[in-house]
């Protein structure tokens, strides 16, 4: 995945040295609270259905559920609590989907959370003025620069399209300062992963490509159409390419040092520990037990701990953190003859 065009924010590998005491942590297998977590205010339910969507398995797992509005309430005050930094709202369901999600955004500002989203943008418009300017980032997947070809990709109404963009430019006029991006995953049925590929449970996929369907789309001729319009509708493009059918050969790194740094708070009290494999690594199926105390103590004990030394990278055919696996595992970890040579 090759990122082309950036909004503000720094590459993740240099975020790392702000966080030097974690990765110290890390390398005495000590685990400080995950730096960031997933929110998901929904389960187990989209109103798009994207050709390459790596989080179908995930919602085909789960029942539809939407988070209740005390535990985003008191989601806020837990986190800051227990030293969570930031959230990433988003899920493997479109999180806007919770009508009520003004509820987690107020409680994470109250609380000191940085905060940003990731929506498809068809309810974008659900969320207000001070919801807005209460974020640190926005971004929306539209990944096409033509309602024919959103259409196509997300098997959708055309109309919808153009709902976004206005959900767009109204996002930049109520909150000018917010960055906002609008991202494009370069597809191409040829050479990309499709969303069937991952509803295969994680641990059972060969690799050998067989399950792979036939299946005709490519947006990539759009990319110079979709520059022109983020630059219409002031907000940055970040263009990515999309899982390749080989991608688990092109890892670098042995074991998922990356995982302590993050997890996943869902809609139906679970507690994962990866964002990529959700409903497969559950560290809690109820962080709310004993009023919230049960996933402090189970984080960074024996459990958590096998459960990470059971990953097996290559039986992953996705992993957002590959770069930031390579890197801690090569520099951080690593005992090198010129490791004090810099």
């Amino acid at each position: 995945m090759i990122l082309t065009k950036t909004t503000g924010l720094a590459d993740p590998l240099f975020k790392l040295f702000h966080h030097a005491d974690r990765l110290s942590g890390l390398r005495q297998g000590k685990f400080s609270a995950p730096i960031m977590v997933d929110i998901d205010p929904v389960d187990g339910v989209c109103n798009l259905d994207c050709d390459w969507c790596c989080q179908a398995a995930s919602r085909a797992s789960r029942p539809t559920r939407i988070m209740a509005d005390e535990t985003m309430i008191r989601l806020g005050s837990f986190c800051q609590a227990w030293g969570v930094k930031s959230w990433r709202i988003a899920g493997d369901s479109e999180p806007l989907l919770n009508k009520n999600i003004s509820l987690l955004i107020e409680s994470g500002h109250a609380h000191a959370i940085d905060m940003g989203l990731i929506t498809n943008g068809v309810y974008l418009d659900r969320l207000s003025k001070i919801d807005l300017q209460r974020l640190r980032w926005l971004g929306v997947s539209l990944d096409a620069a033509s309602a024919e070809t959103w259409s196509s990709l997300k098997h959708a109404r055309q109309e919808d399209f153009h709902r976004i963009l206005e959900n767009i430019r109204r996002a930049r006029s109520l909150a000018p300062e917010l960055d906002i991006s609008i991202k494009f995953l370069r597809w191409n049925a040829e050479e990309s992963l499709s969303k069937s590929r991952f509803t295969v449970p994680i641990r059972k996929i060969s690799g050998d490509g067989a399950l792979q369907p036939v299946l005709q789309g490519n947006n990539c001729n759009e990319e110079p159409e979709f520059r022109a319009l983020a630059e219409r509708l002031g907000v940055h493009a970040i263009l990515r390419d999309s899982y390749p059918k080989d991608f688990p050969s092109r890892y670098r790194f042995e074991k998922c040092v990356a995982t302590p740094l993050g997890g996943v708070f869902d809609a139906s009290h679970n507690f994962h520990l990866c964002c990529d494999a959700r409903n497969v690594y559950v560290l809690t199926d109820d962080y709310t037990r004993d009023d919230w105390r049960e996933l402090p103590v189970l984080w960074g004990g024996d459990r958590h701990k096998e459960m990470i030394a059971s990953i097996q990278p290559g039986n992953c055919l996705g992993c957002a953190k590959y770069r930031m696996n390579e890197a801690i595992e090569k520099y951080i970890f690593a005992d090198t003859p010129d490791h004090n040579f810099i």
